[in-house]
């Protein structure tokens, strides 16, 4: 009898992760603008897809027909799998390798090239600055597209603008998104080694008091050809050092995990909503490119999500083609919940079908809250 009882237990568990995995594969199909629960669903798809897994592979042992809905259901999800995990262990990233006919990319969230104390200490931000450009001097990318770039371009110690110039980066695209005083500037920066032939700016929508930067476009000559590289950094959730306390007491604070759920859902479904409509402007900007273009950029989104797979679209997801696993690229020094959550993949590169993606890599450092993704692309036919 009570045997009985848990086999029914289970397999009313095993049904509801089923329904709900489910739900969650229909996330890139529903704008959260509209149907923001989907943005919820979208997050949770690799721990639903892991739970599916385990009760599946309980089935099969017994050999029972309760496997087959579990199969199913996997093959209806995978389009989202293979969005999630990456599947090539053996390609190992060469830096000193950049074939002839190849275009190497970095995208990366630098934080202002603040430390993770926001220390103010001059010498402190100098060799913390000095830290992110040796690594951006190691991999030699031929374009930079840098989100939170930070340059106070009157002041000789930390004009890094200047910098970046010197190291080779001779074009470069940088409007300035917000500007404390005058030459004290921060936004979405590309800077490229190859020409530039034209440049625009799109202001993202966003809500009174958010802090968004611009979607940026550069023409880049290169590859004997004209190429259209995107960055964009979309609505973050703005997460405070309240919001941090409130995800403690979910997980440690019964007494008060009603009250910290509202909020921290509150403030997630707004994120949701705005980068829903944020995701339409992208897209409609990649679909007018009058180039092969590349996308690279902080998206605040997992695979699985609306905004990846809007603004992916057909082209290539450059850590899935060539990468391994599930490819964290957010490193939370607020929280270490989030810092141990390893779906957490929020920036990517994506390049055109007219490209190959000759090796794909995230660089493993942490000296800001985003990893750098760097990847070699190839035109096809090049």
């Amino acid at each position: 009898m009570f045997r009985k009882f848990i086999r029914r237990f289970l397999l009313i568990i095993y049904i509801v992760v089923i329904i709900f995995f489910l739900a969650s594969c229909l996330s890139p199909f529903l704008n959260p603008a509209t149907w923001w629960i989907f943005g919820f669903l979208g997050l949770a798809f690799p721990y639903l897809f892991i739970a599916l897994c385990f009760f599946l592979t309980g089935w099969l042992f017994i050999r029972s027909r309760w496997s087959w809905p579990g199969i199913i259901a996997l093959l209806l999800g995978w389009n989202n799998i293979a969005a999630v995990f990456a599947f090539h262990p053996l390609n190992a990233f060469d830096k000193t390798k950049k074939e002839a006919g190849t275009l190497r990319i970095m995208t990366w969230n630098i934080k202002g090239f603040f430390p993770a104390e926001h220390i103010k200490n001059k010498e402190t931000r100098i060799a913390h600055r000095d830290s992110i450009l040796g690594v951006i001097h190691d991999y030699d990318p031929d374009v930079i597209a840098i989100q939170e770039f930070y340059s106070i371009e009157g002041v000789k110690w930390f004009n890094n603008l200047s910098l970046l110039r010197n190291m080779g980066y001779r074009y470069y695209h940088f409007p300035g998104d917000f500007e404390r005083y005058k030459d004290n500037r921060s936004g979405t920066a590309i800077f490229s080694k190859c020409p530039v032939i034209g440049s625009s700016r799109t202001v993202m929508p966003q809500n009174a008091g958010d802090n968004v930067e611009s979607l940026l476009s550069v023409d880049v000559v290169c590859l004997n050809d004209t190429i259209r590289i995107f960055t964009g950094h979309l609505q973050s959730y703005r997460f405070m050092p309240e919001d941090y306390s409130d995800l403690s007491k979910i997980r440690n604070d019964a007494g008060e995990r009603i009250d910290a759920s509202r909020n921290i859902v509150r403030k997630m479904r707004a994120a949701f909503k705005m980068r829903g409509i944020q995701t339409d402007l992208i897209r409609r900007q990649l679909d007018e490119s009058a180039y092969p273009e590349i996308f690279c950029g902080d998206l605040n989104d997992v695979p699985g999500s609306y905004a990846y797979f809007s603004v992916k679209g057909k082209k290539r997801d450059a850590f899935i083609a060539k990468g391994f696993g599930l490819g964290q690229t957010y490193y939370s020094f607020s929280s270490n919940f989030m810092r141990q959550l390893p779906s957490i993949r929020i920036d990517y590169i994506f390049a055109d079908p007219h490209f190959s993606v000759e090796q794909c890599t995230r660089v493993p450092i942490i000296l800001s809250d985003h990893i750098p993704v760097v990847a070699d692309v190839r035109l096809s036919g090049k």
